[in-house]
């Protein structure tokens, strides 16, 4: 299992401070989602994990994956900055909350594009096509993006994310603007590649502390007074079952609401 060090970070917007040194280790409970109220850094975090944003002090270091072409791990980790890639690609894929096809493209030729460089055009689109085939989409694969419906669009999102061969998926938020059915088919669609694809991380941020329960077997959430946003809740779930809304789960999600509220 890869695992993520974040260490002492540093990282803010002018004088607008949101992390003043801070500690997080992930990689022991997979999924993880983290919690907070809008501004807290959740995004900031996730874009600092995948190397879209330096760290103006600390430092963010990859384990035990194949971050820089490493196909055993590296033993010294990997370090962001420097936004590590090689011929595996970067350590971490990207999940957004909207789809971002390409629209001249298929389902099919979406999955497979950033799959070229490290399996080969015949080699990406049979792994692309078997991503798509978990996501349920197979009888889509030669669909454009306007041909498909939100949801669709996002199991090809998804489908492409798994598809790439980065030991760390991000997701942000990609589930915010669905209905329910939709929301909980797509998080059992995470669990399903994660079940497929052993050795993955998931890393996740969320405002919605029902999904982070249906979700997530640890859960973080950020907040905090002063200069630099902290973890005020960071726990891991040993529940026996998950069921989306139900009532066995409504005080955890009572907590995680509480605990999100006093820091908006």
């Amino acid at each position: 299992m890869p695992g993520i060090s974040v260490r002492r970070l540093d990282f803010g917007y002018g004088d607008n401070r949101i992390f003043n040194g801070l500690n997080l280790e992930l990689g022991e409970e997979n999924p993880v989602v983290i919690l907070g109220p809008s501004g807290c850094g959740k995004t900031t975090l996730l874009f600092l994990i995948a190397g879209l944003r330096k760290p103006q002090g600390g430092e963010i270091v990859f384990r035990d994956g194949r971050p820089d072409g490493c196909p055993d791990g590296c033993p010294d980790g990997r370090r962001n900055p420097a936004a590590p890639s090689g011929p595996s690609g970067p350590p971490a894929a990207l999940v957004f909350q909207e789809p971002r096809l390409l629209p001249w493209m298929t389902a099919l030729e979406n999955t497979a594009l950033p799959l070229l460089r490290p399996f080969g055009k015949q080699g990406g689109r049979e792994r692309a096509l078997h991503f798509l085939e978990l996501a349920g989409l197979a009888g889509k694969a030669g669909s454009l993006p306007a041909e498909l419906s939100g949801g669709q669009q996002q199991r090809v999102n998804l489908a492409r994310a798994f598809a790439f061969p980065s030991p760390v998926i991000l997701l942000d938020e990609p589930f915010q603007s669905l209905d329910i059915p939709l929301k909980v088919g797509l998080m059992d669609l995470v669990m399903t590649m994660l079940e497929q694809e052993q050795g993955r991380l998931v890393v996740a941020v969320t405002h919605d502390p029902r999904e982070a329960v249906y979700l997530g077997r640890r859960i973080i959430v950020l907040g905090g007074a002063g200069p630099g946003v902290v973890p005020v809740f960071d726990e891991a779930l040993n529940l026996e079952s998950r069921s989306y809304g139900s009532p066995a789960q409504a005080a955890l999600e009572q907590r995680l609401l509480a605990r999100i509220s006093a820091y908006t």
